[in-house]
């Protein structure tokens, strides 16, 4: 990842994709530049985990401003494999409401080929996962724990973008900070998350890096990105919030993303 600023706040994008800066704007943004208090300091974007509303809609609407954008669409994420596909009835529809952050319940992952509307994922040590088609110009996010890779919300994902004309050679996806495999400790791994992960498994500890870089590769993708940066790590990930790191109470870092 490349090191950025937007609007005064420091972010990331991924070498991958930051060639098709005009048809795509994106970025991963650190935990700084908000104004929530700890332990939810400073950029926190989801409701509903102990930080004020108030202080949430602020980072919020910092963000849009940094990325020059009006509207974003974000989620009650619940480790599901629940995509939603934004077309141009929805997205009409919010630009009519003139909803600035739009929050669609029991949602893990986005698709759109509708331009300027950004999506949001938010994530602490859970993979922030961004799908571009720089050819169809169709957009995708995911929000992927280990209960998520478990169900392959990635095959589901690049399948809604199939259907909207995309092939899967074609698709760039950039992986966030996120648990690495040093931090990724399981009780028994292979009886929590199945024998698909047995090859990545380490003792107690799993690569969920690789895991998800070869079930991307399996679903045809040939171009992946993966930061390599481990939100757990007290000193790589300390940009970065992280539930491992920090539990009980720690924010959410988002990745945003909109086609231009």
């Amino acid at each position: 990842m490349k090191k950025i600023s937007k609007g005064g706040l420091p972010c990331y994008q991924f070498h991958l994709i930051e060639g098709f800066s005009e048809d795509i704007d994106h970025a991963v943004f650190s935990r700084s530049g908000g104004v929530s208090p700890a332990p939810f300091n400073s950029l926190n974007v989801p409701f509903g985990i102990g930080d004020s509303d108030e202080n949430v809609r602020e980072n919020r609407r910092r963000i849009l401003k940094s990325m020059a954008l009006r509207q974003c669409i974000s989620a009650d994420q619940t480790h599901s494999d629940h995509v939603v596909v934004i077309d141009a009835g929805a997205a009409a529809q919010l630009k009519e409401e003139g909803i600035n952050t739009a929050e669609i319940e029991d949602t893990d992952a986005f698709v759109t080929n509708q331009r300027g509307l950004g999506l949001m994922i938010q994530v602490a040590d859970c993979q922030a996962i961004l799908f571009f088609d720089p050819g169809r110009k169709i957009l995708g996010l995911a929000h992927a724990g280990w209960k998520g890779l478990k169900k392959n919300i990635s095959a589901k994902v690049i399948e809604e973008m199939i259907k909207l004309g995309s092939n899967p050679a074609h698709i760039l996806v950039g992986i966030s900070p996120s648990l690495g495999p040093r931090n990724s400790e399981f009780t028994d791994p292979l009886a929590e998350l199945g024998p698909d992960f047995a090859p990545f498994i380490k003792g107690r500890h799993v690569d969920m890096w690789e895991f998800s870089r070869q079930q991307l590769k399996r679903l045809g993708v040939q171009k992946i990105e993966v930061a390599r940066v481990d939100t757990a790590d007290a000193e790589e990930g300390a940009k970065f919030f992280s539930y491992r790191r920090e539990k009980p109470s720690t924010g959410r870092f988002a990745l945003v993303a909109v086609i231009r």
